[in-house]
């Protein structure tokens, strides 16, 4: 029986139509060595790319002229990879995941190489697989880094540079229809009412272990001047208007949770947002949160190194 990312690949496969490696390659290779087209072409249905050969093509798309053919061919293996770079802390793929985001980014790459059809069944592919990382969340409490919440809540963020239709995904997140996405919301609203130093969720950093609670604008691979597609910025601002929303999304998340071992934390995260704060000097968590809830979308939109050029204020 094959396996779920198995069944996926096969459903991308029939999304992408009919499938033929090129017989002659005609692709430029970066770096003047075509080994590395040579094994991707001869590449079967349901095996592993090479991540280097994978990091070279990547270099090839990006600063060559593209070969469609290709291009089709090569697409189910480089998500595979990146599948496999997301759920795995351990996968080693160096480059080629940081290339693949620049790639999906720069849309120009692909005009003439895939219809509108193709390019839906590569961002629904992806929203699967981030979806799957979410489920896949067990433990709210985090100490250190490398860690899986800095995984998902780095893909979340960089699917909206790439793709214009976030609301999907963040729509099916927050219904928080399993414990993992009740576990990732908690884990995700914890960065957007605490200061970092007194996270409960999120241990504060430290030089031996790193950690702290993750930048919400931070993008994956060489994306350091872009931003959130409008469209997503846009629902965001909608969706963050009112913050009773978020609080809302606590109280299910605190259900769902109700016989999980982080039940006790997510039950703070809610007490906190509903508590006034006892010194007047001292901001609440709900009012932490609505100041984020406007700013949040509005460092999205902005382009430049995001990641370098805000804080929170704690």
């Amino acid at each position: 029986m094959d396996t779920p990312i198995e069944q996926r690949l096969n459903d991308f496969y029939r999304r992408l139509g009919s499938v033929v490696p090129p017989e002659t390659i005609t692709q430029s290779p970066f770096d003047f060595d075509p080994a590395h087209l040579g094994r991707l072409v001869k590449l079967h249905v349901g095996e592993r790319a090479s991540g280097f050969d994978l990091a070279n093509y990547m270099d090839d798309v990006l600063y060559g002229d593209i070969q469609s053919s290709l291009l089709v061919h090569a697409l189910p293996f480089c998500l595979r990879a990146w599948h496999e770079y997301l759920r795995d802390e351990k996968f080693e793929c160096p480059g080629f995941a940081e290339h693949f985001y620049t790639v999906l980014e720069r849309k120009d790459l692909f005009a003439g190489a895939l219809n509108d059809d193709q390019m839906k069944a590569v961002l629904e592919f992806m929203r699967e697989s981030i979806l799957e990382e979410i489920d896949a969340q067990e433990s709210l409490r985090s100490e250190g880094y490398p860690a899986a919440p800095y995984r998902w809540i780095r893909a979340l963020m960089t699917y909206g540079v790439i793709a214009p239709d976030i609301e999907h995904l963040w729509m099916d997140w927050w219904s928080i229809s399993t414990s993992g996405r009740a576990v990732a919301a908690v884990q995700y609203i914890s960065c957007l009412i605490y200061p970092k130093d007194s996270n409960p969720v999120f241990a504060p950093w430290t030089r031996e272990r790193g950690g702290g609670p993750p930048c919400l604008w931070e993008f994956d691979g060489y994306l350091y001047e872009s931003n959130w597609k409008i469209q997503n910025v846009e629902f965001l601002r909608e969706l963050f208007r009112d913050p009773e929303t978020v609080f809302s999304v606590v109280r299910l998340a605190v259900d769902r949770l109700s016989q999980h071992s982080g039940c006790l934390t997510a039950k703070q995260l809610l007490a906190d947002l509903q508590s006034a704060s006892v010194d007047r000097k001292l901001r609440s968590p709900a009012e932490t949160l609505s100041d984020r809830l406007i700013a949040l979308p509005d460092i999205l939109a902005t382009g430049g190194e995001p990641q370098t050029t805000y804080m929170w204020s704690d």
